[in-house]
């Protein structure tokens, strides 16, 4: 039962937080690689189909939603993907200006 209630309260959490972020942002964007800034509140850019390439990070990015194909954002401090990866997933919150760099798998 309580496992029942648990999952229940991950979906309705999902759905709120999708709600929330395409209501607030002013925009819908739901494929490819979108940056927020504001935790999910206002989209600063979206990649709608992600090569994998190395790529400046939104500076005033603060959160991502990996949607569609994407299934793993690395995250690099260099602004050429050079150096250690930091892998962000597809949902993530992170400070602002923290990377200068990504690739989207």
């Amino acid at each position: 039962m309580r496992s029942k209630l648990a999952l229940s309260a991950v979906a309705l959490a999902c759905a709120a937080f999708t709600a929330t972020a395409a209501q607030t942002s002013g925009q819908l964007s739901e494929t490819g690689l979108s940056f927020y800034a504001g935790n999910f509140t206002r989209l600063v850019a979206n990649v709608p189909h992600p090569d994998g390439s190395c790529t400046a990070f939104p500076a005033d990015a603060d959160s991502l939603v990996g949607w569609s194909n994407v299934q793993q954002v690395l995250a690099y401090q260099s602004e050429d993907c050079t150096g250690q990866a930091v892998g962000l997933g597809t949902l993530r919150t992170f400070r602002a200006g923290e990377f200068a760099s990504y690739t989207a798998h």
